[in-house]
């Protein structure tokens, strides 16, 4: 049976998350009807969306929380069969809607990282209790999704089942037109994308860039990103007088032409489900430099696709060695198990049986 989607997302905030919803989605419009619904405002990742996916404001029609519940309880409701629809949450305010719809659709929770981990270096201690709630909460969804095998063999402890796992895909469409651009010549170029968080290490790469500089190499930094720790990023840049090397360009809408144009990206992260910047960037050709957790072991072919470290000091060996590897001009170094098209259709196969 061929069923109706809903997408939930918190916002339209291009996060890693939400660009992954609309990934799914625009993928689906192929032959599927798809609605994507977000709970809050939000600017930015409206761009990505195909005008063919019917869009739900749900912020707009409904205020406050439990209004919004009731409203997409009403929206399901109207729209079908409750074995004609399938609700895709992604996020914990996502979740929790989507748990109170199990009358109304096939509801299919998407986890796509280290919950305890993230929501405690998010949250702090509060945030470690509020992961095991969520992940508790996951076991009356009908169906429950992973990236990795280790994700989601974490997920099963709490959930007393296995998960499915679909990995994780980028929105490929959207990236081909970048990835015929040349890489950078004159100096060695990297580039980090990302929240300047604290799980996302941001001061570390700074502090890489400086040994490698004393060391005599010239290199650059690219640094697309805002958060909590902007200040802190800038004030250290201009303690170790880096301006010349370290270029912060906050949020950019499309950062593509200049993930193409680094010789490696670099992501520094003490957790990451797939990190989606760095599937971008292995699918434009740039290898990656990233932590060895979690799912970045299924991401990288270490000296071919990018380059793995465990410690802090190894980060400005493994930015080297990262900008080192030679690629085609045109090659896709994003493993098969990633590809937007494949993981769709397991998605598919999994929701529609």
């Amino acid at each position: 049976m061929k069923r109706t989607f809903f997408i939930i997302v918190p916002s339209f905030i291009p996060t890693g998350p939400v660009k992954g919803a609309i990934a799914l989605a625009n993928q689906l419009i192929e032959t599927r009807r798809v609605f994507l619904v977000s709970l809050k405002p939000g600017n930015g990742a409206a761009a990505y969306i195909d005008e063919r996916v019917e869009v739900i404001q749900l912020w707009e029609i409904a205020s406050g929380f439990v209004k919004k519940i009731l409203k997409f309880r009403e929206l399901l409701n109207q729209s079908g069969a409750a074995d004609e629809l399938v609700s895709v949450s992604i996020g914990f305010s996502s979740d929790v809607v989507n748990l109170f719809c199990r009358d109304f659709a096939i509801i299919c929770s998407s986890v796509r990282g280290n919950l305890p981990v993230n929501y405690q270096m998010d949250y702090g201690f509060k945030g470690r209790l509020l992961a095991y709630f969520h992940l508790i909460m996951l076991r009356r969804f009908h169906v429950v999704t992973a990236m990795t095998t280790e994700m989601a063999n974490q997920i099963s402890k709490f959930l007393g089942r296995s998960p499915v796992i679909v990995g994780n895909f980028v929105d490929e469409k959207v990236l081909e037109k970048f990835r015929e651009q040349p890489k950078a010549k004159e100096s060695v170029r990297f580039v980090f994308v990302g929240s300047l968080t604290a799980r996302k290490r941001p001061e570390l790469l700074i502090k890489a860039v400086e040994q490698l500089r004393q060391q005599g190499h010239e290199v650059e930094l690219d640094m697309l990103g805002e958060g909590p720790l902007e200040s802190h990023i800038k004030g250290l840049v201009d303690d170790i007088d880096l301006q010349n090397n370290v270029h912060l360009h906050g949020h950019v809408d499309k950062p593509y032409p200049i993930i193409r144009a680094a010789n490696a990206f670099v992501l520094p992260s003490m957790s990451e489900g797939v990190s989606r910047a760095a599937m971008e960037a292995l699918y434009l050709g740039t290898p990656c430099v990233l932590r060895n957790v979690d799912g970045n072991r299924d991401l990288i072919k270490d000296s071919e696709t990018g380059v793995l470290f465990d410690e802090d000091s190894d980060l400005p060996q493994a930015m080297l060695k990262a900008s080192q590897i030679n690629t085609a001009i045109d090659q896709n170094l994003l493993p098969n198990c990633f590809r937007q098209c494949s993981q769709t259709a397991n998605f598919l196969k999994i929701l529609e049986k």
